[in-house]
């Protein structure tokens, strides 16, 4: 099939469709397209922004979810013509109407671009092959019409809660009962050389406060724990034992048995690894006083481990009785990049949790697939679908700030030798507790009802309401969209094939797409996906408990061998054809991207250049807001945003590579560099060399035609390589 063949394909007329509203087209030339934007102070919103994100993108976490200032400042840009360029905080601040614009991303994701897009009036559509994803937008496209206060939701909430927090309270001796907030597990391991089973402990600190110059610290023998100076280094207990705070038996990966000194890896488990066994070892309860709650550490006693067997007395009656809850589906091996679940005998999700999580897990998933009315359920579920990740056995605990550090903190199945299970049903305190995701819930709603924008001058602004813009009820036809009768359309299935929308329907496709091979969706999100199969939230033909999420069709690589290259590159391609197809003449493309890797940026522009879309600019625009775990210095935290027209250019059926005029590739590199001197002038905004460098190669890749082998051009891949590292 050739290049021409794959654009046209799927050819649909736009005859019997009514549009409702009256958009006509963005300017000819915008004021995004001249690079005017105020680049520095929207970034300066983009660090407030990833303090205090838009309360809808806190509901369900999302692994490569891009800003909202960073899309409604785009959309901004489109909307207004470059002598416009004092109006844009006005614009972005106010009432930015794209009424009657049809907007598409290609690669929902998160749903930023279809949440920012729809808030301005726009009808979206929406395309992903992920099903989590598709899930997650829908939600957030339908935020403004849930109810969290329903008196069916607190029914559940008040029954669930009743059965589960009995198992969740400790006996603190002279003080009687009292409510656990944390339990604190240790994996347990056989040394292969001596026969000695130890607990593997990166060090013997359960937690520390800099402000009141203390730490709490247990013996590596008796688990006693004990309130010291921060500065101290070892602690005498009164058992005999004497303990150096930071001498674990875990350090940089290596486990080091006590009794014998034998090293070996984290991840040495045997050719055939079962699921660590685990002892619960000290608990973090709640003390109730005259001013308010306070907290405090104590060792698990011979009672807690009783209560906790109680619990899985409870999940045995429960799953012979009622039937298993649970997901038993295996964990994906083929296809995989991070095996680490595998690596460590996790072999089925349920594995990733221990008897009482699953307990509370399955009564409050059975009570949330008996919910009758569509919506509560549908919520709950959300709710249910983002509690995972702080109800789990891949949960850490954060030292100094005394929380639990989710599940996919670091975007990976990060493994954790010392896990903390959290008390689900507190209220108020402790971080990810189900009461405490509803509560994000109507933070989101209230916000959908009445949405502010971070103002520049500080605070918050008053945003349009959503109006007319929000979506009741999301459809799965963009035909419904094009046609007025919905306002947004989402379908769980790959793009290389538009097929629900006619040519030259599109007034914008705004998207993030896959960067390359630095992170797969679809192998992170299947670990939701087998929970809602067991919710009854799965859509076709997800559903079917049996299927995985699509790790192996997902778009990025888990190699980078020339054929996952190959594979990546020419998906990438049909996609961008089809792209070009569904746009309108004047219609316009925005993406982002970012990567450190020549190869990367090699394909992305091979499959740019040869879809007939032709790029007007690229720009920087902050990504990210605040470092996160998975930031390091060399992290790339700017985005390279690509604004492309689709004028009167086709896909190209030539069998010439890309290439890049020689004077073009100077040219980028100067403008990447005044970009780089230019934005250095507001060092707090963090434009440094990783993200320069990103710039010159997007600003190459934008310069790439189709072009004969001449001396005057060099080849993308070659060009891509002149780029000089730095400080990387």
């Amino acid at each position: 099939m050739t290049v021409f063949q794959c654009a046209s394909q799927a050819t649909h007329s736009l005859e019997g469709l009514e549009c409702p509203e009256s958009f006509t087209a963005f300017p000819e030339h915008t004021l995004l397209e001249s690079g005017k934007l105020p680049i520095a102070e929207i970034a300066e919103l983009a660090l407030r922004e990833g303090q205090c994100t838009n309360p809808i993108y806190r509901v369900h976490r999302w692994f490569a979810r891009r800003l909202g200032s960073q899309f409604r400042a785009i959309l901004t840009g489109l909307s207004l013509k470059p002598e416009e360029a004092d109006r844009f905080w006005e614009l972005y601040l106010g009432d930015l109407s794209l009424d009657g614009a049809v907007v598409l991303d290609p690669f929902v994701g998160g749903g930023t671009s279809l949440v920012e897009a729809g808030r301005c009036g726009a009808r979206v559509i929406g395309y992903d092959i992920d099903p989590v994803a598709t899930f997650i937008t829908r939600f957030e496209l339908e935020t403004a019409s849930y109810d969290p206060l329903s008196p069916e939701i607190a029914t559940l909430c008040a029954k669930v809660s009743a059965q589960i927090s009995p198992f969740h309270r400790t006996t603190v001796p002279d003080k009687g009962e009292r409510v656990v907030l944390h339990h604190f597990w240790v994996e347990c391991r056989t040394c292969k050389a001596c026969g000695t089973t130890f607990e593997i402990h990166p060090h013997y600190q359960l937690a520390y406060s800099k402000e009141k110059g203390l730490q709490w610290v247990f013996c590596k023998s008796c688990h006693e724990v004990s309130e010291i100076p921060i500065a101290r280094k070892e602690i005498r207990c009164g058992c005999g034992t004497r303990t150096r705070i930071a001498q674990g038996t875990l350090d940089q990966g290596k486990v080091r048995c006590p009794e014998c000194g034998d090293v070996s890896g984290l991840g040495e488990r045997g050719d055939a690894p079962t699921r660590p066994e685990w002892r619960l070892f000290a608990q973090e309860y709640l003390e109730e006083t005259r001013t308010g709650v306070t907290r405090h550490f104590k060792t698990a006693s011979k009672g807690d481990r009783i209560r906790y067997g109680r619990a899985r007395n409870l999940l045995e009656d429960v799953e012979k009785t009622d039937g298993g809850f649970a997901p038993t589906r295996a964990i994906p091996a083929d296809g995989r990049s991070d095996a680490r679940p595998l690596i460590h005998g996790f072999t089925r999700y349920r594995d990733l949790f221990n008897d009482r999580q699953l307990l509370h897990l399955t009564l409050l998933g059975q009570a949330i697939t008996r919910v009758e009315d569509p919506r509560s359920r549908r919520l709950l579920a959300i709710a249910f679908s983002e509690h995972l990740t702080t109800n789990c056995m891949y949960t850490a605990y954060a030292f100094g700030y005394r929380r639990i550090s989710p599940m996919f903190s670091i975007h990976g199945y990060r493994h954790i030798t010392r896990p903390v299970e959290i008390n689900p049903w507190l209220d108020g305190i402790g971080r990810g507790t189900f009461p405490n995701v509803l509560g994000k819930i109507a933070k989101a709603v209230a916000f959908a009802t009445a949405p502010t924008n971070l103002d520049p001058k500080g605070g918050r602004k008053p945003a349009m309401m959503y109006r007319q813009t929000v979506a009741k009820e999301v459809s799965t036809h963009p035909w419904r969209v094009l046609g007025g009768s919905s306002r947004a359309s989402i379908s769980t299935k790959t793009s290389e094939s538009l097929e629900g929308i006619p040519d030259g329907s599109i007034d914008l496709i705004l998207t993030d797409p896959p960067y390359f091979d630095n992170l797969s969706y679809s192998e992170l999100s299947d670990f939701y996906l087998a929970w809602h199969q067991s919710l009854g939230m799965a859509e076709p033909p997800y559903d079917n408990p049996a299927i995985a999420a699509p790790i192996k069709e997902n778009l990025a690589l888990t190699d980078r061998g020339d054929q996952s290259i190959e594979v990546y590159r020419n998906s990438l391609h049909r996609i961008f054809c089809e792209c070009h197809r569904v746009l309108k003449m004047n219609g316009i493309m925005v993406f982002t991207y970012h990567h450190k890797s020549p190869v990367a940026w090699a394909a992305l522009g091979d499959a740019l250049v040869r879809s007939g879309l032709k790029c007007a600019t690229v720009l920087p625009l902050r990504g990210e807001g605040q470092g996160g775990l998975h930031s390091y210095d060399g992290t790339i935290k700017w985005d390279a945003v690509f604004v492309c027209r689709k004028g009167n250019q086709e896909p190209s059926a030539s069998s010439d590579n890309a290439a890049v005029p020689r004077t073009s590739i100077k040219q980028a590199k100067q403008r990447a560099s005044a970009y780089a001197e230019d934005l250095a002038k507001t060092p707090q905004i963090g434009f440094r060399d990783p993200d320069r460098l990103n710039l010159e190669r997007a600003m190459i890749v934008a310069s790439a035609v189709i072009a004969p082998t001449h001396p005057d051009f060099m080849p993308l891949s070659d060009a891509l390589k002149t780029s000089s590292t730095g400080g990387r």
